[in-house]
């Protein structure tokens, strides 16, 4: 199992665009249900969900039982649901489609960047970078534009002593005095909860974290988990 990532990009507006992706993949019968189609319970058989422990949208498509604060989302016009679409991939690699996926291309590895880093570079920008909460920065954001990436991590944080002492110890290197300003940088926006674990709760808390009070100051207007 790999622990969810967050990717985070500045845009000069105070709305935000959240791009979730589900490498292991979900059933979507299960997560957004046809309950009213007559062939939705006879079809499913035994995985079909009881309609009376879903939380409805309207007269035809219901979340699962699970989703209770997505359904509150979609009620406050915050959420959107898109049905039965797909990627023009039509083979069998799971990594072949996840890069059509994540890149927008027509076929695997036809593209070289993501979309979602050729749209962060449309958008007006200040100066701050964007920052990928992943050990890696995610395909769909990578390109042209710069991100910073920051994984919380369960090891013991480092001492304020020892950051002053590699950052002693850096100051005479232009190249590795850059970097390590730009990770310092980087933590600090990240560190608002210290206490983050990397994993779907931790990750959720961290995310919403960057929508209240200060935080709102970081930028982060893109988003992606």
């Amino acid at each position: 199992m790999v622990a969810p990532r967050l990717v985070l990009a500045q845009a000069a507006t105070e709305r935000r665009f959240v791009f979730i992706i589900q490498r292991g993949a979900a059933d979507g019968l299960e997560t957004l249900v046809p309950y009213a189609d007559p062939g939705y319970a006879r079809l499913r058989g035994a995985l079909a969900l009881d309609p009376a422990t879903m939380n409805r949208l309207d007269g035809s498509f219901a979340l699962h039982p699970s989703l209770a604060e997505t359904a509150k989302l979609y009620a406050a016009k915050e959420a959107l649901f898109v049905h039965a679409v797909a990627s023009p991939y039509r083979d069998r690699s799971h990594f072949d489609g996840q890069n059509v996926l994540e890149t927008g291309g027509g076929l695997p590895y036809q593209l070289k960047d993501g979309w979602l880093n050729r749209l962060v570079a449309m958008l007006p920008r200040a100066d701050n970078e964007a920052i990928a909460f992943a050990p890696t920065v995610p395909m769909a954001l990578r390109g042209a534009t710069e991100v910073a990436s920051y994984a919380p991590s369960a090891l013991p944080q480092a001492s304020d002593d020892l950051l002053l002492r590699v950052a002693q110890l850096y100051q005479g290197d232009a190249q590795l005095h850059a970097l390590w300003t730009s990770a310092m940088d980087t933590r600090g926006t990240a560190m608002a909860d210290a206490g983050t674990r990397q994993d779907g709760a931790g990750m959720g808390k961290l995310a919403a974290g960057l929508d209240h009070g200060d935080a709102r100051a970081v930028g982060a207007r893109v988003a992606m988990i």
